[in-house]
């Protein structure tokens, strides 16, 4: 219903925003108890012309940011007639551009929280399913764009849409958006309808809309005109309700609350095209459904009028300041005074007297002399010093931007100096923060509106191995049987509904013949699907939002501690420093630690190899000791046994030699 994604042609800028991107989810016949086309236009007139003084200061607050705008014709009329260069110096748009810088700086990330202790599961696939809806529709893009009104305009809408299968947050811009204009609160809470105003061509509501065309008309024919306010003119100025030239028709989506819900209305001058409940259901606390407004919508400030401005508006006056000292300042450095000292001196013209003295060469006159500088253009000087401190003051600081203090300041304490360079900006910064919250838990809405089919989600926390999460899985009655046999209540409980509880119990306290029952009813209707597992309609979890931070300078000053440690002659390959390293924010560390594994594997094994080498060559050494020892034994038993031979050897010679020496000699006889 309403899909208009791609009938929307592109605006001047070329953005091409749809106005909605709704699928068509309830019939178009719903017509019955709409307003009346009067009624709608006078409401889209009442939130447009109460207001008119408020949009008019916005359009000025964002020619202040483009820069150009700031000296308008009738200031740059009056620097000229004074002589003053009509010159510029545009500290509004790096003051915004500065807090922008920030919040790209500091991502955050949706996370869900289990409301009961069996819900832990359904609370994670609820944080990945979230974190999927805002990679998918690059929401950190769209929050900046929409930042960028509330921070300029004063107030920043988005509408969060389903098309194509997709939960896509669309930015609404400033010019296209419109609400209740007694509505009081930032978050305009209290606010009764707003809506979409866009220009679409004649033929395309022709070719969308044919049976209503056919009822109410031409829609290039209505019956009255009235000419749009100019923040809703589709260039050039100057448009109404049709653009007869261009043929183009203004087409308005409005939510409002009719009858005690939110209705859907979407009409054009010559009448209403379609009307009902909003299509976009948001699941109320305790169980239900109703028709919600897609539309959300934050503004930055709102004063007593109702009147809605962002931190631009406090900035004009002291941009001012500085445009006028700077140029007066600059005409005063260019400009010399001089005056006639000597009433004798040769009459001169003083239109010559001043043509020399403007001259950087120029001869000034006998009789005539240069006055210097008086402190009026000092102090002036002075106060432009000043005044550019005070704007920087209302934008980043240099302690927000991490200008402050020594380039080799830890990640850690520039993130401390932002968050105190930021206090002054805690109020506007918190009201951008509940909008996006609320951008996440209508996502998360129409996630379980829409996202019934079984689908993949991908995880990409690991960059080696992306995860795919399946939700609304089917289970089949084999799978649920073995869950149950986990342990999984839900399992169980739809078990119950096919297979008799007392039945499950027998066979859970080993009954063989209950057993063969639910084994014989398992074969036959096993494939049958009996639940869906991670069906997201049934999870209800609450989400808040995490401030991840800036893990670039934190990665870099982690990386120069871990070189420190390394350079100091801790073991990058022990535990240790292992466990530091999963511990840190470094990008793809489980990569780092998966390598420091395999080093300290390659190197365990190389030490178990060296030290197998020494106990080996230990032990030969100690065999061949062993061995030289028995040698030197043998050698020493063999040299005792030598001596102990030789002595036996020399006394069985000497008793010899003594017989013979008794013996009688030759030729000699006994007497």
């Amino acid at each position: 219903m309403g899909d208009f994604r791609g009938l929307v042609p592109e605006d001047e800028n070329g953005d091409g925003i749809a106005i909605t991107g709704v699928q068509d989810t309830l019939p178009r016949d719903l017509l019955a108890g709409a307003p009346t086309i009067d009624k709608l236009r006078r409401r889209f007139d009442e939130a447009r012309s109460t207001l008119s003084e408020s949009r008019l200061k916005s359009q000025r607050d964002r020619d202040y940011y483009d820069g150009p705008l700031q000296l308008d014709s009738e200031v740059r009329s009056t620097l000229k007639l004074r002589g003053q260069p009509a010159i510029y110096t545009n500290r509004i748009r790096p003051a915004v551009n500065g807090v922008l810088g920030v919040l790209e700086g500091s991502r955050t990330d949706p996370r869900a929280y289990a409301r009961n202790p069996d819900d832990e599961n359904a609370a994670d696939v609820a944080t990945k399913a979230l974190r999927f809806i805002a990679e998918q529709s690059r929401f950190g893009d769209v929050k900046l764009d929409v930042a960028d009104n509330f921070l300029v305009e004063g107030t920043g809408a988005v509408i969060v849409e389903f098309a194509d299968g997709k939960i896509v947050p669309t930015q609404i811009r400033y010019e296209e958006f419109y609400a209740d204009p007694y509505s009081r609160r930032a978050d305009y809470g209290d606010a009764r309808y707003m809506g979409v105003a866009k220009w679409l061509d004649a033929d395309q509501i022709k070719e969308r809309w044919p049976d209503r065309i056919d009822d109410i008309g031409d829609p290039m024919r209505p019956q009255d005109g009235g000419v749009v306010g100019e923040m809703y003119e589709d260039r050039p100025v100057g448009m109404a309700w049709v653009d007869i030239r261009r043929r183009r028709v203004m087409l308005i989506e409005e939510y409002a609350v009719e009858r005690g819900q939110w209705m859907r209305t979407v009409y054009i001058a010559a009448g209403v095209l379609e009307y009902g409940p909003s299509p976009y259901l948001e699941y109320v606390e305790g169980g239900g459904q109703r028709p919600c407004n897609p539309i959300i919508a934050q503004s930055c400030y709102v004063d007593k009028e109702n009147a809605r401005y962002g931190i631009v508006r406090d900035m004009i006056p002291i941009q001012d300041e500085v445009n006028a000292r700077r140029s007066r300042a600059l005409h005063a450095a260019n400009s010399r005074q001089v005056q006639n000292v000597d009433p004798m001196a040769p009459p001169v013209s003083d239109e010559i007297v001043r043509a020399e003295a403007a001259k950087v060469d120029g001869v000034i006159p006998v009789g005539w002399n240069v006055i210097p500088p008086t402190g009026i253009e000092v102090s002036n000087v002075n106060l432009l010093i000043e005044a550019k401190a005070e704007i920087e003051r209302m934008g980043p600081t240099p302690a927000i931007v991490g200008r402050l203090g020594a380039e080799s300041a830890s990640g850690r304490s520039k993130q401390v100096s932002q968050q105190a360079g930021l206090t002054e900006l805690a109020r506007p910064l918190g009201r951008l923060g509940a909008w996006e919250l609320r951008v996440y838990r209508q996502s998360w809405d129409r996630a379980r509106q829409f996202w019934n089919e079984p689908m993949f989600i991908r995880v990409t926390d690991n960059v080696q191995a992306p995860e795919f999460l399946q939700v609304n899985e089917p289970t089949t009655i084999a799978q649920a049987l073995e869950a149950a046999m986990g342990g999984d209540k839900k399992a169980i409980e739809a078990l119950g509904q096919v297979i008799p509880p007392p039945a499950m119990e027998a066979a859970a306290q080993g009954d063989p013949q209950a057993t063969m029952m639910i084994q014989q009813f398992v074969q036959m209707n096993g494939e049958q699907p009996i639940m869906v597992k991670n069906r997201l309609a049934e999870m209800d979890v609450d989400i808040i939002i995490d401030t991840v931070p800036d893990t670039a300078t934190l990665q870099e000053e982690v990386w120069g501690e871990l070189r420190e440690l390394a350079a100091s002659g801790m073991d990058i390959f022990s535990p240790q420093f292992e466990l530091m390293i999963e511990m840190s924010p470094l990008q793809d560390k489980a990569r780092v630690v998966e390598r420091l594994k395999k080093f300290r594997e390659q190197g365990m094994e190389q030490q178990q190899e060296q030290a197998a080498k020494v106990a080996q060559a230990e032990e030969e050494a100690r065999q061949l000791a062993m061995a030289q020892g028995a040698a030197e034994v043998e050698k020493t038993r063999a040299d005792t046994l030598k001596t102990q031979s030789e002595t036996q050897l020399n006394e069985v010679r000497a008793f010899t030699t003594g017989l013979e020496a008794m013996q009688p000699q030759d030729g000699f006889t006994d007497q």
